[in-house]
């Protein structure tokens, strides 16, 4: 990665300004200067109320212009005052709720999520008790935004739809949840849902003239109008956010522009100017911490490196990449937020329950006031109901039943299908070894044990001719029985292309996007056809097993041959899954047999809603190749 590097590294050292030919601009150093009118204030405050008084100011400074480390920094500080401090429980939580909320947008903002649902979690019941109906929905907002950028679009649009219905009509909290339904719609690649939703608050956000937010709405817009294959409009528009971002110093939607920017110019094949522009945005990620930025250009890189052949460098970014996964994943205490998630969601079920159940007691209370005044008259049809109500329980409970047999069955069948998938294998190669067997002695071991016998009698010359026609149909007989062991495709095809062209037929609308890059490909032909075909093989299996099972819009496939190593890398970007509690079927027991043919080791790195990476090496010993 030297060149990258040293792009990186041009873009830190410059104390001003550095630019590019796209007309981006990129930082060496934060320039957001706090006033100094906010420190002062800060630092002369005395007591725990003026000092709250006085971050105020400086957390919305910093949270208007993206830089969400200070406001982490600053509200974490503050929190701890505050429960430090000796002030009544009643008075703190005022300021609790809205520090919880600031900082669980800040975390939000820099891709912790799991983090950001704790603050909103916790902020909920605060706000409930102090009845703050505007708090309340501002942290059901960030709730729904968590869920949303987790990928869990149903519970996101549902929280959505649901804060529109109990809004009370508040106009602004109405385009937020549009803006943000807009972006959901957009994951789900519903464009005209997601430009419905998100030009109606682009037109409030412009006549309130909250610029931030409308420029929030554009950046949707080009993303929308990339997705329509309207590259040109998309980027005049990124183009537009980033300068405009510049000038307000909005350096969140700065960056998000820029690396938008440098993935369009990837797709018109510009090079060049691609691999500078993200350079910068990648230096100015780093110089503001920003985790999630970091992790998209990042992304966008490695593609970069991918289709210009420079393999090894992508490898190394998604090494870089991995690892700064790992570190959201580390920073945020997931065993507490499931509690509380499962906390909050008990206490919305229970709401629900609640006024079903005074709805309920409200129905009875009606009923049995006209129960009472007409008994004599309704007594026969009250034992009618009666005996109407226990046909329903009984008819429910056996409907529960019914249902409990069928998952058990259904459990059954599948666990019987894995058997019987698993005995057909064994048979198939049980069978295949006894054909193999008998081919050996019945055709080849006949033709030799007459050799034999013709050798040992052997005395006229004259019957050479027989001896060396038999020997030749032996010959014969052992070539057709090893093409039968290992398929011809594999030695008269290039192994690349043999698995681009099995590839190409998954390419089809519908389907997730399947790319696949080989480097050196020269190389990996070369490779012996045993370890071709189990490469081939654990391909198709992996495919397979994304297709089923992933949910997956796009699949990448690398085959490196590095430091005397053969590497197989397989990502997809699909609901992803628990590492430490699934249970692996057959498809991945027989890799792991597979890759113990040739000393390969195999590793997975999942997390529900991240995507899968799988990483196989394999040594490439003198035998793995090609004589």
């Amino acid at each position: 990665m030297p060149a990258l590097f040293f792009v990186v590294l041009m873009a830190l050292s410059s104390p001003c300004l550095a630019q590019n030919e796209t007309g981006f601009t990129a930082y060496g150093d934060v320039p957001v200067k706090t006033p100094d009118s906010l420190f002062r204030r800060m630092h002369l405050a005395t007591d725990i109320k003026a000092k709250i008084a006085a971050v105020q100011p400086l957390l919305a400074f910093h949270a208007a212009h993206g830089t969400t480390d200070s406001v982490i920094f600053y509200a974490q500080q503050l929190i701890g005052s505050l429960n430090q401090s000796d002030l009544p429980s009643a008075d703190k939580l005022p300021s609790q709720v809205s520090l919880y909320l600031t900082l669980a947008n800040a975390y939000s903002e820099e891709g912790l999520y799991d983090e950001a649902l704790r603050f909103y979690l916790q902020g909920v019941p605060i706000a409930e008790s102090l009845n703050n109906k505007i708090a309340i929905n501002d942290n059901k907002l960030g709730i729904a935004n968590v869920y949303a950028a987790r990928k869990e679009y149903d519970k996101a649009i549902a929280a959505y739809q649901d804060l529109l219905r109990n809004t009370g009509r508040v106009e602004k909290l109405e385009h937020l949840v549009y803006e943000r339904l807009g972006i959901a719609f957009l994951e789900q690649k519903n464009l005209p849902q997601a430009k419905l939703y998100t030009e109606k608050a682009l037109a409030y956000f412009q006549q309130q003239q909250e610029e931030k937010k409308a420029l929030q709405a554009k950046l949707t817009l080009g993303i929308i109008a990339e997705f329509s294959q309207q590259t040109d409009e998309a980027y005049a528009i990124y183009n537009e956010v980033e300068n405009k971002a510049q000038q307000h110093q909005f350096f969140d939607l700065y960056i998000n522009a820029g690396q938008r920017m440098g993935d369009l110019l990837i797709a018109r094949k510009d090079y060049d100017n691609a691999k500078a522009l993200l350079s910068l945005v990648y230096a100015n990620a780093l110089q503001w911490n920003d985790l999630k930025a970091q992790l998209r250009v990042l992304n966008s890189l490695r593609n970069l490196h991918a289709v210009t052949g420079d393999y090894k460098n992508a490898y190394a970014l998604m090494t870089q990449y991995l690892g700064i996964s790992q570190e959201v994943l580390n920073r945020q205490n997931k065993k507490e937020i499931n509690e509380l998630e499962i906390k909050y969601q008990t206490a919305q079920k229970e709401k629900e329950i609640l006024n079903k159940e005074n709805e309920l007691n409200h129905q009875k209370t009606v009923k049995y006031s006209l129960l009472i005044g007409f008994l004599v008259i309704l007594l026969p049809i009250i034992g009618l109901l009666f005996m109407y109500y226990q046909k329903l329980q009984a008819q429910s409970k056996l409907n529960a039943t019914m249902e409990e047999m069928n998952r058990q069955k259904i459990a059954a069948l599948l666990k019987d299908k894995e058997l019987e998938l698993l005995k057909a294998s064994i048979t198939g190669q049980e069978k295949e070894r006894q054909r193999i067997a008998g081919e050996l002695h019945d055709s080849i071991g006949g033709n030799l044990a007459a050799i034999k016998l013709q050798l040992s009698n052997q005395t006229a010359a004259d019957r050479l001719d027989a001896l060396i026609r038999q020997v030749d149909d032996t010959y014969r007989q052992v070539r057709d029985l090893s093409h039968d062991l290992v398929p011809l495709k594999f030695g008269n095809t290039g192994f690349t292309e043999l698995i681009t062209g099995y590839i190409r037929q998954f390419n089809m609308p519908g389907n997730a996007i399947i790319t696949f890059h080989a480097f050196p490909g020269e190389e990996i032909d070369r490779i012996g056809t045993t370890l071709k075909a189990e490469i081939y093989k654990i391909i198709q299996e992996l495919i397979t097993n994304a297709q089923k099972h992933s949910q997956a819009s796009k699949v990448e496939i690398q085959l490196t041959r590095l430091d005397g190593m053969l590497k197989l890398l397989f990502e997809d970007d699909g609901q992803g899954f628990s590492v430490e509690t699934v249970k692996y079927g057959i498809g991945f027991q027989n890799i792991r047999e597979r890759l113990k043919l040739f000393d390969g080791v195999f590793s997975i790195d999942s997390f529900p809603s991240k995507g899968t990476v799988i990483d196989i090496e394999i040594p490439l010993k003198p035998e793995c190749y090609e004589a």
